[in-house]
């Protein structure tokens, strides 16, 4: 499991108070959700049985992004930083972090900081793009981004 990052509601005291407030509120149940299925197409290939992680692509900064984690045990999307250069983005635009990681390795990790990108998901009329904040990190990974449950949900 790792921990930390902008899971239940960011970074600063008063944008937690907003979003705890957002998660009592009881309002009415929105039908536009999209609808995740999978299909006989989607398992071909896959040994049934496997306790494989989920390892996706998708399009991150207009780019086709590989060897993307989902990890649901996640509390942040992190971007590792060997991906931020390959995407042509430079440290210098990214945001300021303090807060440390941990969980990712034996010991804290303090991040390069965080970065706003528009990622899809999906093809065709069944993507979704969303606003997503990555935290950075000079992290050695087989991965090149980790999507948690902030996302995921």
């Amino acid at each position: 499991m790792i921990a930390g990052g902008f899971a239940g509601g960011g970074v600063t005291k008063s944008s937690r108070k907003r979003y705890l407030k957002e998660v009592y509120f009881f309002g009415e149940e929105t039908s536009d959700l999209l609808t995740i299925s999978f299909t006989k197409e989607d398992v071909q290939g896959i040994a049934l049985g496997h306790d494989d992680p989920v390892v996706i692509t998708m399009i991150l900064a207009n780019e086709n992004l590989h060897r993307t984690l989902v990890d649901q045990g996640s509390s942040f999307d992190i971007l590792f930083k060997p991906a931020l250069d390959k995407l042509g983005l430079e440290e210098k635009e990214l945001k300021s972090y303090s807060d440390t990681l941990f969980g990712l390795r034996d010991t804290p990790i303090r991040p390069l900081g965080f970065i706003f990108l528009y990622t899809t998901f999906g093809k065709g009329l069944k993507s979704k793009t969303l606003n997503i904040d990555y935290i950075v990190v000079d992290v050695v990974s087989a991965y090149n981004a980790l999507i948690g449950r902030t996302t995921l949900n």
